[in-house]
């Protein structure tokens, strides 16, 4: 199955996908910056905070609604209130002046309209798609938002400082964008079921109960869980790890014929980690196209989780380098296969609701990674690093009861 055979809907959804990673990411990594320096590092941890609070409410309201009234409207209506948002953020960061707390509430919006719309939109790939299409649908999707994130960041890392303005309405721009080719080109791809004005009033007074029947869902909480592992995991590299390379690598050390302190080692690493996704996944997909998917799950994770073990202990560049490569080369082979597994697992009835719930867990990951930072004043680096492996373990064992010939069955009897 080639690009062009996806079905077309899905490929305007990719080609959405490039273009807002690219602009947005000329923006969000490098607002930790704006507000701490504008309002230092504590008054911005608390609005960080808030901003992923909002993230989690928009993506329970927006997963159980559009289950409900279907996708097209909730799309729309978040991305118009995206552009809303980084208009009103572009606005407060003119020539006229810049207020930072004014950003902050555009951002509250940006973040729930964003937390409202990842599931539908993940939900709507699956709804136009077959399992058998899933696989090389994330692939590409994994392929070209590394793509879009290394040029976004690129981008940004030159113009972000001095053309803020100018970042924020491109950003909009693309939100307007997606808004008209969504409208005319994309058809609801989900009809709901009707149900009575009865069931209505009953429904609408109990949200949760929908998210509380997911909790019963073994396979599915299960499979959470082991992503969370994953994604916490990887959030190591620019939270604890990147602060101990800081830290303990503050003159610079050679490497070939350079010499790097710890941030340039940092620079490195998540480099070497985008060009190696943007240059091999369609290499490596293809190489491991005959094996078999738990085999190559399983491996991958093998291989992820043990070059993070190496980045959390170690502090030779050579090495660092080679566990990135090794890493990397991990997170190719199973994150189209987790895509595809959470793809094939959720109920036709309820899928943007369970988006939700995956979405709040991949949240929680994102999270633990400060958990770690705190810690790590008092834990010695031995110590966490053996966390990390015990973590990654876990989630390998979890991941290998899931593909089990047994649970699968179960699962599809389940959904």
């Amino acid at each position: 199955m080639n690009f062009m055979s996806i079905h077309p809907t899905i490929r305007l959804r990719l080609f959405l996908v490039f273009i807002s990673t690219v602009s947005t990411m000329t923006v969000i990594p490098y607002l930790i910056i704006y507000f701490a320096g504008q309002l230092g590092n504590v008054i911005t941890g608390v609005l960080f905070l808030a901003v992923m609070i909002a993230n989690i409410v928009g993506s329970f309201i927006g997963g159980y609604t559009s289950d409900r009234i279907g996708r097209k409207k909730i799309i729309l209506i978040s991305e118009l209130a995206i552009m809303v948002g980084f208009i009103g953020a572009a606005i407060t960061n003119s020539p006229l002046g810049s207020y930072p707390y004014l950003t902050f509430l555009f951002f509250l919006v940006i973040q729930f309209s964003n937390g409202a719309v990842n599931p539908v939109y993940q939900a709507f790939i699956i709804d136009i798609s077959s399992p058998e299409e899933r696989k090389v649908i994330y692939t590409y999707s994994y392929w070209i938002r590394n793509v879009a994130v290394a040029i976004g960041s690129m981008i940004g890392a030159f113009l972000f400082l001095n053309y803020l303005f100018f970042l924020l309405l491109t950003v909009a721009g693309t939100s307007l964008l997606s808004v008209v080719l969504i409208f005319i080109y994309v058809q609801e791809t989900y009809t709901p079921v009707i149900e009575s004005s009865k069931q209505k009033t009953t429904n609408n007074k109990h949200v949760f109960q929908s998210y509380k029947r997911i909790l019963t869902h073994r396979f599915f909480i299960v499979f959470s869980i082991a992503s969370l592992l994953v994604v916490s995991i990887e959030e190591q590299l620019t939270n604890y790890i990147g602060v101990r390379l800081a830290n303990e690598i503050d003159d610079p050390i050679p490497l070939v014929s350079l010499n790097v302190d710890g941030v340039n080692l940092l620079g490195i690493l998540k480099g070497e980690n985008t060009l190696l996704v943007v240059f091999f996944t369609l290499v490596i997909t293809h190489v491991i196209r005959k094996w078999r998917e738990n085999h190559v799950l399983l491996f991958g994770l093998f291989i992820y989780f043990f070059g993070y073990t190496i980045l959390s202990i170690n502090l030779s560049p050579i090495i660092l380098i080679v566990a990135m490569f090794i890493a990397t080369i991990g997170e190719i082979m199973y994150s189209p296969i987790m895509q595809t597994m959470l793809a094939n697992l959720v109920p036709d009835n309820a899928r943007s609701t369970y988006m939700a719930v995956y979405a709040i867990a991949t949240i929680l990951g994102v999270s633990s990674a400060g958990i770690f930072m705190i810690i790590s004043n008092w834990v010695p680096p031995l110590l966490l690093t053996s966390i990390f492996a015990v973590m990654g373990l876990i989630s390998i064992v979890l991941f290998y009861r899931l593909m089990k010939p047994n649970q699968l069955t179960e699962q599809s009897h389940t959904g």
